[in-house]
């Protein structure tokens, strides 16, 4: 594997409907509103995407390649961008839909959980778990009830959720 390259690590779990309000009242949460659009796959393998994050009512604009390493590990190449270059990657995009989530970012258990809730779910959503290795040690916070590990699953990536539950 090449070096020093941005890696994201992380464990993903399909998740019951957790209590939202009790989380926004009970742990170090922050609560980001998402929408990222899918701009297609390059042959090198990595798969682009522009997404739109705004948390405390800063928005933010973000370009990022994506390529799987394992089921748990990808190469994670991001950059912030300005607007203009957002709107313009959305202008041209033919190829992706746009994917819509509110993010729940809970530090706890020196670690960083994101509960993602979809508007076509109502009762599961997604937990992911950022790690620094595959074989970091975590634990589940106990207001999560996980009904599977979903890491390595295609069909609960959030490209594919998109081209299952919405049209474009």
């Amino acid at each position: 594997m090449e070096k020093n390259l941005p890696l994201e690590i992380e464990k993903k779990f399909l998740i019951r409907m957790p209590d939202l309000e009790w989380i926004k009242e009970n742990t170090d949460c922050k609560i980001a509103e998402i929408s990222q659009t899918y701009l297609g796959f390059k042959k090198n393998g990595y798969g682009d995407r522009v997404r739109k994050m705004t948390i405390d009512g800063e928005t933010k604009y973000y370009y990022t390649s994506k390529k799987s390493l394992s089921d748990m590990t990808r190469i994670e190449l991001e950059r912030e961008i300005p607007e203009k270059e957002y709107l313009d990657n959305l202008n041209a995009n033919k190829w992706g839909k746009t994917l819509f989530k509110t993010r729940y970012i809970v530090y706890c258990n020196h670690l960083k959980y994101e509960i993602d809730v979809y508007p076509f779910w109502s009762e599961t959503a997604i937990l992911e778990i950022e790690l620094k290795s595959e074989d970091e040690a975590y634990t589940i916070p106990d207001f999560v009830d996980v009904i599977g590990d979903v890491t390595g699953n295609r069909d609960y990536s959030n490209s594919s959720l998109v081209n299952k539950y919405l049209k474009k």
